[in-house]
């Protein structure tokens, strides 16, 4: 599994779950995971992707990073 990790600052967190669930609609992308944590001045967003290179399209749509996958868990 690859994870995505997306930070957005503020307290709002319908746009950017709008904005999300509107690519991943239009890619007919489906994450496996899709969670968020609130932090000090914002919120950090993680889903988690079967495959590398809708990981990869969703990280660069959104400004995130890929942080792990199967592969480098399991070394």
């Amino acid at each position: 599994m690859h994870i995505v990790q997306i930070r957005r600052d503020g307290d709002s967190l319908s746009g950017p779950m709008t904005a999300m669930r509107t690519w991943l609609d239009m890619h007919q992308i489906e994450p496996k995971l899709f969670q968020f944590s609130v932090i000090s001045g914002g919120v950090v967003f993680s889903l988690q992707f079967a495959n590398a290179g809708e990981a990869a399209a969703f990280a660069r749509a959104f400004g995130g990073a890929v942080i792990s996958d199967q592969d480098t868990l399991a070394a």
